[in-house]
């Protein structure tokens, strides 16, 4: 349930959703189907390794590619709106990552498309892109603290990936990580193990960070840092490029770019729908010139109230109908916009005037309406007292609203008493009518009494 809590928020509570997914999560799929479809694709997957191994790595590679160059995209797409640098330095960095990676598929065993300086470009190529990605993991925590500067950041990842690529296909001089027959060399083994100690001591500092991080990044980083780890383990193991540890390496970094996939990737397509959505739904209930509820919202949370209450032995709620007294001379002498200026202040003062659990909300015009959860006769009268002793406060203060007062009508329900949403309104409209009422009699005399 919608609750005022100041001018222009809300906050819900009451039943949970329905089975449909939260604002901004990616639709997911129930744990059952979820696990058959995981099943399914690493059948598939393996009998499509047995076939063609060759088909089978550049598939993999080349989805991590097109899923490094969307999250890039993402990041500059959505960096505006983000808390802080590190969604656009990890977009650059997935950018470079996936250009290193591109380069070894296209120098993998078998492929024939690259002129290779060594057999083992390709597995030396691998390296290089895990070296940029195990950096961008250590330097994420200082980002996400603001404790170091994207753009330099940016830059020596840059500078590092095009030396490890120039050092690999040009220079001729990067230590062997392949040798055909023998196997992975101690200085790829290493690097693996290296790997995923930066890893695992970056996700460490970025969990330290937690509240600083958005929640759909950080979860995609720790999937995709998990998955990470026993990939690169299983990078260690293999003595041929086709072999099975080989194949599970790969499927557990098709899990790490799946996280990046629907952490990153699909959360940015979502958010400008979630946004759409949620300002379509805060204009449906809300006043556009107050801020507060407006009768189709307040009526909502009324009947949800009322209706949650009438089974509870002792459950109470009061409605203040409040009307401004003499406004139509504002909009008369001042004009119309100090008239909503009026207005604006005065909705301030109705808010201030009542708890986080109340409800606030202008009828139309210049007529408003609270309704106090829980609240007796003599909780409602104290509310209407304070707010009389604010609007006195400001038409002293205010040559606008120097003639301004304001009329209050005060209905009681509970649910012993019966009647519905309708019948509190009525009885409170005509008490403030009542009111009204009097200060004219009492100032016939004088004059025109309220408006």
């Amino acid at each position: 349930m919608y609750r005022q809590t100041a001018l222009g928020r809300e906050t819900i509570s009451g039943p949970g959703p329905g089975p449909g997914p939260k604002p901004g999560q990616p639709l997911a799929l129930g744990l059952a189907p979820t696990l058959a479809l995981a099943a399914a694709g690493l059948a598939a997957s393996f009998w499509v390794a047995r076939v063609n191994y060759l088909f089978f790595h550049a598939a993999v590679e080349n989805f991590s590619v097109i899923v490094a160059a969307l999250t890039c995209v993402l990041a500059l797409a959505s960096s505006r709106y983000a808390r802080s640098d590190l969604l656009l330095f990890i977009g650059h960095a997935h950018a470079l990552v996936g250009g290193i990676d591109f380069l070894h598929t296209m120098a993998y065993k078998g492929m024939c498309i690259l002129p290779l300086p060594t057999p083992d470009t390709a597995t030396q190529l691998w390296i290089a892109g895990r070296y940029v990605w195990a950096a961008m993991f250590l330097m994420a925590p200082a980002l996400a603290s603001r404790r170091l500067p994207r753009r330099p950041a940016t830059a020596a990842l840059g500078v590092t990936a095009v030396a490890l690529a120039w050092l690999i296909l040009r220079g001729g001089i990067f230590p062997a990580c392949f040798v055909e027959g023998l196997g992975l060399t101690p200085f790829k083994i290493v690097s693996e193990y290296l790997v995923i100690a930066a890893v695992i001591a970056g996700s460490l500092l970025l969990a330290g960070k937690r509240n600083t991080i958005d929640d759909s990044l950080f979860n995609a980083l720790m999937g995709a840092a998990g998955a990470t780890v026993v990939s690169e383990f299983c990078f260690t193991l293999y003595h041929d490029v086709y072999a099975t540890p080989n194949f599970l390496g790969h499927i557990f970094k098709v899990i790490a770019y799946s996280f990046l996939f629907r952490g990153v990737v699909l959360r940015g397509l979502q958010a400008p729908y979630d946004s759409i959505f949620a300002e379509l739904q805060r204009s449906a209930i809300r006043d556009s010139l107050t801020g507060l509820y407006n009768r189709f919202g307040f009526i909502q949370i009324a009947q949800r109230e009322m209706d949650e209450t009438a089974d509870k032995p002792g459950a109470r709620t009061a409605a203040l109908m409040a009307d401004l007294d003499k406004f139509k001379h504002v909009n008369d002498t001042f004009g119309h916009l100090a008239g909503d200026l009026v207005l604006i202040q005065f909705a301030r003062i109705l808010t201030s005037s009542v708890g986080p659990a109340d409800t606030v909300a202008r009828l139309g015009g210049d007529e408003f309406v609270i309704l106090l959860s829980g609240a007796d006769g003599e909780r409602a009268t104290a509310v209407a007292s304070i707010i009389r002793q604010q609007m006195r406060a400001w038409t002293q203060q205010s040559e606008t609203a120097a003639k301004l007062d304001v009329s209050i009508g005060v209905a009681l329900w509970t649910p012993d008493i019966g009647g519905d949403l309708d019948t509190l309104l009525r009885e409170a409209d005509d008490a403030m009518y009542k009111e009204k009422e009097s200060k004219r009699a009492q100032t016939a005399v004088a004059g025109p009494g309220p408006e």
